[in-house]
């Protein structure tokens, strides 16, 4: 299955290069789109940890300040806007409960990791492919909103759902103290 879908994605992605050349708009969403999906069937078949380091908030970055100066907020509002928020609430809706908010949390992870792996490849696939910045433009445009933002705006959450599992659990540490001792 995980060598069909990569083929699939290599040989949707050579036709609609040949047919619309790599340059255009089209083959810069196919690209997109094909490895989102892509890496939606790996990461099905073979589950990642993702308990690097990497994933966990810098110092710097646990205000948010970063991401609001980078526009990470607007960012979030265009997705609710066009409706991409409301999609993924529906296959994902967010429970108050401790176990709900750690798969939200893991989440975040796996999205990040997808993101920024397809970022790669995208960016990858520009620089072999265009000759110019000019000719770069669609790849690189759609890369910043369709990989680098959701890397940004993963990273800028996280730290959320991290502080709330921390109070949750320190509520709960506190209820079971509480209990023992009646």
């Amino acid at each position: 299955m995980a060598v069909g879908a990569t083929l699939a994605t290599i040989l949707l992605c050579y036709f609609i290069a040949d047919s619309f050349g790599t340059q255009s708009f089209v083959f810069s969403w196919v690209l997109n789109f094909m490895l989102m999906a892509w890496y939606t069937v790996l990461v099905t078949l073979f589950p990642l940890r993702l308990h690097a380091g990497y994933f966990n908030a810098q110092n710097w970055e646990r205000s948010g300040r970063v991401y609001i100066y980078l526009g990470v907020p607007l960012y979030r509002k265009l997705l609710k806007v066009i409706g991409w928020e409301k999609l993924n609430k529906k296959g994902n809706p967010i429970k108050k409960d401790i176990s709900a908010l750690r798969d939200q949390e893991r989440n975040t992870r796996n999205s990040e990791f997808g993101h920024l792996i397809i970022g790669i490849i995208v960016f990858s696939t520009a620089f072999l492919v265009s000759d110019s910045w000019a000719e770069a433009r669609w790849l690189l445009l759609l890369n910043i909103l369709l990989n680098i933002y959701p890397v940004l705006l993963q990273r800028y959450t996280r730290p959320r759902y991290t502080r709330i599992i921390s109070v949750l659990q320190s509520q709960e540490v506190s209820k079971g103290q509480q209990d023992r001792v009646l």
